[in-house]
């Protein structure tokens, strides 16, 4: 099998296979043909391709702290089932795993929804663990509120992210909370948001997911109607939190306002993971 496929780089030239892998992917609401000309140019991004097409691609991005982040791992639907996945996922981590030990990465890890159950049993395989837990809970058509909140944009220090022990949330990323460097990726990869009341977030500039910032906590109601005021700022029909597992007290009252989890209640569906092995 390994003579099938060629694992290289990806090129400029993959952009419409790779848009079609993105089609096939989570009913078609993948974000990879929006991303994939970026990570071309960024590097350590490879794709799987037999003959002449591409059929399955992979990410290796660096994160603060030096942490290897594995993310975009896909497959053609029409290709599924053939063990590509598992290529592409083993040359990345062995990639990875050569620059952990020159000590040019302090860590490997990747989060996934709780529900991808291929790519969680290929990593325990693989030697990763859980590390940390997120939830993210969605509301379509957020609410029009009827009081105008004024939503202003600022820079955030390390204050921001107290509430964050061990990894700050970025839509779907997850940095390591006190890296070196860590504020300014997150500057450069977020906005922030804040309400007259106190209460503020992050918006990731890739997608639409907000999270908590550490004055959230002191106002939950602010957080919300700052979250809805974002919405109808941005003429969003729908709209993600993404939050740690430890802050129950603001996650119920997001619940009470009408966000919802996509499968089992309550249960934390964002696992980070780290490689052990």
């Amino acid at each position: 099998m390994k003579n099938e496929i060629l694992i290289r780089e990806a090129r400029a030239e993959d952009i419409g296979d790779l848009a079609k892998i993105s089609r096939t992917t989570w009913d078609g609401a993948d974000y990879l043909e929006s991303i994939s000309a970026k990570w071309i140019s960024e590097k350590g991004f490879y794709v799987a391709e037999k003959g002449t097409r591409v059929v399955g691609c992979g990410k290796l991005t660096v994160l603060p702290g030096e942490v290897a982040w594995l993310e975009g791992l896909r497959v053609h639907s029409d290709f599924k089932g053939r063990g590509y996945g598992r290529m592409i996922s083993d040359n990345l981590l062995e990639i990875a795993q050569r620059r952990l030990a020159t000590g040019e990465f302090s860590s490997i890890e990747f989060s996934t929804y709780i529900n991808n159950s291929e790519s969680i049993s290929m990593a325990k395989k693989q030697g990763f663990v859980v590390s940390d837990l997120f939830h993210v809970v969605s509301i379509e058509n957020p609410p029009v509120l009827t009081t105008p909140v004024n939503l202003e944009q600022f820079s955030p220090s390390n204050e921001d992210f107290f509430a964050y022990k061990e990894h700050s949330p970025c839509g779907w990323k997850y940095i390591l909370s006190g890296a070196a460097g860590s504020l300014e990726w997150l500057k450069g990869n977020a906005e922030f948001w804040r309400v007259d009341t106190g209460a503020a977030f992050l918006s990731a500039n890739r997608g639409s997911e907000i999270s908590p910032l550490s004055s959230a906590f002191d106002d939950p109601s602010g957080f919300v109607r700052g979250a809805f005021a974002f919405a109808e700022k941005r003429r969003l029909d729908y709209l993600e939190i993404v939050m740690h597992d430890s802050h129950k007290d603001l996650l119920s009252t997001v619940r009470e306002n009408g966000f919802v989890y996509w499968d089992e209640e309550g249960a934390a569906n964002l696992p980070v993971y780290r490689f052990r092995r």
